[in-house]
């Protein structure tokens, strides 16, 4: 067997017990391994070596088994021991190895896990990679590209499976839309190893379709280990693109201008959720809080054809914004405006038409513009919500962001808090009658998608309680009258890759006692949530693939 088996005797083994979100494992101290954290870490090279390290994971007394790509789960799902298991002998299977990228024009490439598959493919890219890697190798092989994240090092493993999306996805749709293959181990029917199987969209047995569409949206870590995903084709890569950053200023800022700014931004997206050609628009409006930066706007633009011969719908977004705030804008000059701390000084040009607006935005090549936008940030300690909009912003959601954004923050704990809302639907909503049968994502009609996020590096108690006060806070507020979560008529739920144990609990309070009906938060589709209950039952009986919020 090839793998690396890291113990606690390892130097390495603190460090590869955590991943992005330094809140995980449970106890962390820099430089110590956790007791709550991974009792051996299993580095993977070949999906042989995954079948030989789970075997020998497995065999432990009180044995589980975790996967991770790219480390970026927001709970510690794959870093920590389950709640009330002092004696589980936890083992992280880390595939970040398995990250090769290949491409085959004649379409022939066959299955690797399952050779005898029928199935041929153009593209295969292990599940280990991560997006940056992703997007370089394709661009330079074959022009294409995935309409993913921003996010550079999000590994392909968790981000596909879970529904991943980015600024390319309202003009191309998910990921996961395009997937045509999956490469994965499953347990055995002993539950102590894992065995091969290969299912594809078309498929013709019914399990083996209800695994694929699990893949294309359930999210990771809950049925087996994909260790390749497959496309037949994929969407072109862009040539150029427009990318430009409006930067509010928090001393100009009245709660009027910011509700007008909010309305006038839902209002566009659900307008042109039916005119194509402005699918191509993709934006970020990051509202942060006043100890941490000002307020910014985001707007990446491609036309439909992936160049900009037609900025009509740029044109138009900008001008439309501009107007409803009716507070000039300056250009963002921070040299890192996606990460977590924009404020420019100086103050860049002055934005307060369409003129002034296309005198700051940049006309970049796509790829070098996607480095450009790495809004991975620095591994620190991290809270995350999310929900999809689907209606308007009522006064008590507008409320709630100005009391959340405005928040009493004597101590300046609050210095990376922001309230992120990003573009969502266009192509997403319209994906076929034949993506969607076998597609695991409920929100089919939301054109935002909300991001509250905020991150520290103090591992203070009193650090962590203030920033779940925050966070925590703005969801009482603005669904004070929905049980605290965004199910209602304006909101269809959660999104499953920013997972949150605060839904687990009745109106997300962990102070009140568990919600049997959570998991219609993330999947509000009842035909939906019992097929990922079926295919649970079916591939995974013995629950191998647990956390707390796999599937129930």
């Amino acid at each position: 067997m090839a793998f690396d088996l890291i113990t606690a005797s390892d130097r390495r083994h603190s460090t590869l017990q955590k991943g992005f979100n330094l809140r995980w494992p449970l106890g962390n101290v820099q430089g110590q391994s956790a007791p709550n954290g991974a009792d051996l870490i299993y580095l993977c090279y070949t999906p042989q070596d995954i079948i030989a390290a789970a075997a020998q994971a497995l065999a432990v007394p009180n044995g589980r088994i975790t996967v991770r790509s790219g480390g970026h789960c927001y709970e510690g799902f794959v870093s920590n021991k389950m709640p009330n298991s002092i004696n589980e002998a936890l083992s992280i299977l880390d595939i970040s190895q398995l990250n090769q990228v290949l491409y085959d024009a004649n379409g022939q490439i066959r299955s690797d896990l399952v050779p005898t598959s029928p199935h041929r493919y153009s593209f295969r890219l292990e599940a280990g990679g991560q997006n940056w890697d992703a997007y370089v190798a394709l661009y330079k092989l074959a022009n294409k590209s995935l309409p993913g994240g921003s996010c550079y090092s999000v590994g392909l493993g968790g981000h596909i499976c879970g529904g991943g999306y980015g600024l390319l996805s309202r003009k191309d749709g998910l990921v996961c839309d395009w997937l045509s293959g999956v490469d994965m181990l499953v347990p055995n029917a002993q539950g102590d190893g894992l065995i091969p199987v290969h299912v594809a969209r078309n498929s013709t047995d019914q399990d083996e379709l209800d695994l694929f569409a699990a893949c294309c949206g359930a999210g990771g870590g809950q049925f087996g280990i994909i260790t390749s995903y497959y496309f037949e084709d994929l969407p072109d890569a862009p040539n150029e693109v427009l990318w430009l950053v409006m930067e509010w200023d928090w001393s100009l800022l009245t709660k009027p201008a910011l509700d007008n700014l909010l309305t006038a931004y839902q209002d566009w997206f659900a307008r042109n959720q039916a005119h194509p050609d402005t699918w191509g628009l993709a934006t970020k409006l990051e509202m942060r809080h006043q100890n941490t930066g000002n307020v910014t706007l985001d707007v990446h633009y491609v036309d439909k054809d992936g160049g900009l011969n037609d900025r009509a719908a740029f044109d138009d977004f900008v001008t439309a914004m501009l107007n409803a705030i009716g507070i000039p804008a300056t250009e963002c000059l921070s040299q890192l405006p996606t990460t977590h701390l924009p404020r420019s000084n100086p103050a860049g040009r002055t934005i307060n038409s369409l003129s002034t607006a296309l005198a700051a935005t940049r006309q970049m090549d796509w790829l070098h513009c996607q480095q450009t936008l790495n809004g991975s940030g620095p591994n620190q300690r991290g809270r995350y919500k999310s929900a999809y909009q689907t209606g308007v912003f009522t006064p008590t959601v507008l409320q709630a962001i100005w009391d959340t954004l405005t928040w009493n923050d004597s101590e300046k704990f609050l210095t990376q808090s922001l309230i992120q809302i990003q573009s969502f639907g266009g192509q997403i909503n319209e994906a076929s009658a034949a993506v969607r049968r076998e597609s695991s994502v409920a929100q089919r009609s939301s054109y935002l998608k909300w991001q509250p996020q905020c991150y520290w590096r103090d591992e203070e108690i009193a650090a962590d309680q203030a920033h779940e006060k925050w966070i925590q806070g703005l969801f009482f507020a603005a669904f004070a009258n929905d049980s605290g979560v965004p199910v209602n008529a304006q909101f269809q739920g959660c999104y499953i890759n920013y997972p949150d144990r605060d839904m687990l609990f009745i109106g997300g309070d962990p102070s009140k006692g568990l919600n049997p009906q959570w998991y219609k938060i993330f999947f509000p589709d009842l035909m939906i949530e019992s097929r990922l209950r079926r295919t649970k039952q079916r591939w995974d009986p013995l629950n191998v693939f647990r956390n707390e919020m796999s599937v129930p």
